[in-house]
């Protein structure tokens, strides 16, 4: 059996040393088709970016993009156009009618663009959503923000790729025109391109497409070296997932079960992939090169602030030699920011970097900033740190006139702390300063700044404007900076990521918390929804308790302002019903309670003329939250009382169903069905407005309308609608 064995895993090693030296793509060009509902839908481009990643993987010779775009929004594509960028494959775009909007930006981040005979290319302007309680100024703050930032990101692609950048500038600004050989596009308009045009010679070089083919068939074999051409879907996908899996039990089967590695055997300080994380910090920072991501979402997550601000701490106290903010981030909450740069990083002992890899926009050119030395990536862009309110809108003129001068103020000391030109970063706060070093006007007034890696990293009088380098990886940084410590990325401990994910999931806790409570005080003893209810409030408030949003005696007052709340709210519910008072009142306490705990993360800062009052914007989120949880439990609540006994697990607890019979079966029933207007009793129970009366010994429901009626009290029947009885004191 073990020579069988052998033989095996003989066979097995030579047809893995055979693929290795063939693989299973080489020479071939993987082709993708993309239109709008591709870039469209996450989902669907997620899928795609697998496919081509499993070609890559498969040693395909390049890549094309079958693009037939005509109306995706540029902005939307810009971070899918970068993913393409950064594919260590030759990448071909083939214009199949149509590259307008975000396909541009998709052909402009390949390396050779061909077009179809009668196809299009470019017209890739940003796009705002117009509102009318918007300021004409605040509209136009918003729609320069958003071309800045576009126009750094279309201009990197092409710098990486070798375009020409004008172009990128004439596909996004209908203000800047294009003049090469000819006038192309005039101001005002955005540059459209034919066929045609886009392959005519300027300068001895195509205007922008290497050619015109008829289809893909033709451009595989023109192309640059030229393959077979295969075309990646679903299918193709699962049967090389298919054949790998086989190949893998094979494999295992030949081994046999491998025995487990003794934990001796493992390497300090290593971390299985898929262990769940730890509760501890297990590993010391002591000479470690620390890396702390920022991504899309961290920094509109105020737990992920107080994880950047521990990490910092700790490299202090542990003595980490250096630590590297990677940045791929659109911004986040302008306060908290100003924080992390006026405070943790200004008391950071080890040397700070920052990787914009591959935007760090707003807040995150604000982090940049506040560190010792910056790199870009290949393409990248920085900048556009104009303030705006909670909802992404501008303010108005004068709130953004007063956060303008707040924000440039403290971000000059940390600036000119770190030796950057604080003319940068005041363009990038108030789009009407732009940029002018030395008379050379690198951004117009009444643009805001965004820097793309290119023009980041301009030589002016010897010295880099902003940016130390284009690098395409840590290690890279790691060597220009003499760095010898190993690259540790942060990562949150177990009570961090359970702030995280409270704070950013909070109204489903409360809709959870409030249903659970209700339904709870509607059924006897105390059972699940009640404990589910405890479960979920204790998760809120220890979550914002680790996020740093309660802190101190802080914690126990909105504690107990939340459980004076839901005492009110029992009152209401179970001993005084109908009394109104303690329920609207009980409401507010919970309310209070969660809302400050959601809130504060955003407080701006008073200057001589505030008194400190309340604001609005600094609870957006908090009010946002508690209205969701609110609506959510509501209707939550609703089904329940609606179909709930009606599921056949629960008809066995109906007693229709485990008695017999039905409700005027009942003996309480048959009595009151025996009442007559004009009968007389005795009350045996207040009524309020309900009650029990004995009429001859039978003891009856009835009700008194506009008052109450004592126990003890002589009664009489007024009137008998159905079912209930109307009664009145004698």
């Amino acid at each position: 059996m073990q020579i069988h064995r052998f033989i095996l895993l003989a066979c097995l090693g030579l047809l893995s040393a055979t693929g290795s030296a063939a693989p299973a793509l080489s020479g071939q060009l993987a082709r993708v088709g993309v239109t709008d509902s591709d870039i469209e839908d996450l989902r669907r481009w997620r899928e795609m970016r697998l496919w081509m990643d499993e070609a890559i993987k498969q040693g395909a010779a390049g890549l094309v993009l079958d693009i037939q775009v005509t109306q995706s929004h540029a902005q939307a594509v810009l971070p899918l156009a970068e993913e393409i960028a950064r594919l260590k494959i030759k990448t071909h775009a083939y214009v199949n009618t149509s590259a307008v909007g975000g396909g541009a930006l998709l052909a402009l981040a390949c390396d050779e663009i061909w077009m179809a005979p009668g196809s299009r290319i470019g017209a890739a302007p940003p796009k705002v959503t117009v509102d009318d309680s918007l300021s004409q100024k605040a509209q136009d703050t918003l729609l320069a923000e958003s071309l800045a930032v576009l126009k750094a990101g279309a201009r990197s692609l092409c710098k990486l790729k070798g375009h020409r950048p004008e172009i990128a500038d004439a596909f996004v600004d209908r203000e800047k025109g294009l003049v090469l050989g000819g006038t192309l596009a005039e101001k005002g308009e955005l540059l459209l391109l034919d066929a045609d045009t886009a392959v005519q010679p300027v300068d001895g070089k195509a205007l922008l497409a290497r050619g015109i083919v008829a289809d893909v068939e033709s451009l595989a074999k023109s192309a640059t070296p030229p393959g077979k051409l295969l075309t990646l879907n679903a299918a193709w996908y699962e049967k090389r997932g298919e054949a790998e899996n086989k190949r893998a039990a094979a494999v295992a089967d030949a081994k046999g079960t491998p025995e487990a590695k003794p934990a001796a055997e493992a390497k300090p300080g290593s971390v299985p992939e898929h262990a769940a994380p730890a509760f501890v910090h297990s590993q010391s920072y002591a000479g470690k090169v620390v890396v702390i991501p920022v991504g899309r979402d961290d920094l509109i997550i105020p737990a992920r602030f107080e994880f950047m601000k521990r990490t910092l701490t700790r490299c202090n106290n542990d003595g980490a030699e250096a630590v590297v903010f990677e940045l791929d981030t659109p911004g986040g909450l302008a306060w908290d920011t100003i924080s992390l740069m006026m405070q943790d990083l200004q008391n950071l002992k080890s040397r700070s970097f920052a990787f914009v890899n591959t935007r760090a926009i707003s807040a995150g050119a604000m982090i940049a900033m506040a560190t010792d030395a910056i790199y870009m990536a290949p393409a990248s862009a920085i900048g556009a740190s104009t303030p705006v309110s909670g909802d992404g809108t501008p303010l108005a003129q004068a709130e953004r006139a007063k956060n303008n001068s707040a924000f440039m103020g403290m971000a000059r000391t940390v600036v000119r702390e770190k030796g950057h030109d604080v003319r940068i970063i005041e363009g990038m706060i108030d789009m009407d300063r732009g940029l002018s070093i030395n008379g050379q006007v690198i951004i117009p007034k009444g643009e805001i700044v965004t820097l793309d890696s290119e023009q980041a990293t301009m030589l002016i009088n010897g010295r880099p404007l902003l940016a130390k380098g284009i690098v395409k990886s840590l290690d890279d940084i790691k060597r220009l900076e003499g760095l010898k410590g190993e690259l540790i990325t942060a990562e949150p401990t177990g009570f961090e990521q359970i702030a995280i994910w409270v704070t950013r999931w909070a109204a489903i806790l409360i809709l959870v918390g409030l249903a659970g409570g209700y339904l709870e005080m509607q059924t006897p003893g105390f059972g699940l929804p009640g404990f589910v209810s405890i479960g979920a409030f204790a998760l809120f408030f220890f979550g914002h308790y680790v996020a740093g949003s309660l802190a101190g005696q802080e914690t126990m007052v909105v504690a107990a302002v939340f459980i004076i709340g839901i005492v009110l709210i029992g009152v209401e519910l179970l001993a005084a019903p109908g009394t109104i008072l303690p329920g609207i009142l009980g409401f507010i306490c919970v309310m209070v309670a969660l809302i400050y705990a959601m809130s504060g993360w955003e407080l701006p800062p008073t200057d001589g003329s505030a008194s400190g009052g309340f604001h609005f914007t600094a609870y957006a989120t908090g009010f946002r939250n508690f209205a969701l949880g609110v609506t959510g439990a509501a209707v939550i609540i609703t089904l329940v009382c609606l179909w709930l006994p009606d599921l056949r697990p629960f008809r066995s607890l109906i007693l229709q169903t485990s008695a017999g019979g039905t409700l005027l079966d009942a003996p309480a029933m048959q009595a009151a069905i025996k009442a007559r207007e004009g009968d007389s009793g005795i009350a045996r129970s207040a009524l309020r407005p309900y009650g029990t009366i004995d009429i001859s010994g039978r003891l009856i429901e009835a009700m008194v309308e506009g008052g109450y009626i004592q126990s003890g009290t002589a009664v009489r029947v007024r009137e008998v609608r159905g079912e209930k009885i109307i009664v009145e004191a004698v």
